[in-house]
């Protein structure tokens, strides 16, 4: 019996469950005090004989109380076990789960490293636009040989690389360019007619004949990979005119796509 009350007792300082530990204490109380009822009776072996004899009915009782409290020692002991595998389970996720975030986190930082080298690669690429306007009020032209126009009515001009006083852009930085150029006919008796030029070459041109009512427009652009010092511009047809207004009518633009090494 002893021996029964020590496993008891070590098992009860192995759980730590509240409402358990209670449930067991109590049977365990009556469990000593029946014990203890039959150590205190000591007035003879008459006495301790008849309680014994009285007793018969009340010992299994004492028993299946001890055998109730090893039940639900192993009841916790069960229940401690899922609990303990169930915890390991939840710890084999979050590592999981950890090394997941780690990756998707390596992952943020290779993109911030790349769009940081896209930021700084932006910020060291050469900044060159411009567009104007023809600036004149009326028809230029017709003129018996090609007339480089000057668009000197500003809109942009970022780099300084467009002179609107001669007409000629030059390149500073070797790269890939876009130009455009509009031109506007007004007159009915004259054609309208410009083209673009690289290097006095003729790349692309625009025109419309006589017959035409009021205003018409021609437009062109032409992407050009330009070495440092190359010159581009619009010239006048020879025997063609191009009108301009307060509107701004006539315009030519171009800008830096991206430089070359």
């Amino acid at each position: 019996m002893l021996l029964m009350i020590n496993y008891v007792n070590a098992s009860l300082c192995y759980f730590h469950k509240p409402k358990c530990f209670a449930c067991i204490r109590m049977k365990l109380r009556v469990v000593l005090l029946q014990l203890l009822s039959c150590l205190l009776l000591t007035d003879g072996q008459t006495e301790m004989q008849d309680f014994v004899s009285n007793g018969k009915n009340n010992q299994p009782n004492i028993w299946t109380e001890v055998r109730d409290i090893r039940d639900m020692v192993v009841e916790l002991k069960v229940k401690l076990d899922m609990t303990m595998k169930e915890n390991a389970k939840m710890a084999e996720q979050m590592q999981e789960l950890q090394k997941e975030n780690a990756g998707i986190i390596g992952q943020i930082k290779i993109i911030e490293n790349q769009l940081e080298g896209i930021k700084r690669e932006n910020e060291e690429q050469p900044k060159v636009a411009f567009s104007a306007d023809l600036g004149i009020r009326g028809d230029l032209g017709p003129q018996s040989t090609e007339v480089t126009l000057a668009f000197n009515n500003i809109f942009t001009n970022i780099g300084n690389n467009y002179n609107p006083a001669t007409g000629l852009f030059i390149a500073s930085v070797k790269g890939v360019y876009y130009f455009r150029f509009t031109a506007c006919g007004q007159t009915i008796r004259q054609s309208l007619g410009a083209s673009l030029h690289k290097n006095g070459q003729k790349i692309v041109s625009v025109g419309q004949w006589r017959d035409h009512n009021q205003h018409r427009y021609a437009s062109n652009g032409a992407v050009l990979q330009l070495e440092v010092g190359d010159v581009v511009c619009v010239k006048l047809l020879p025997g063609y005119t191009i009108y301009d207004s307060p509107d701004n009518l006539s315009t030519f633009s171009g800008f830096l796509i991206y430089s070359l090494k």
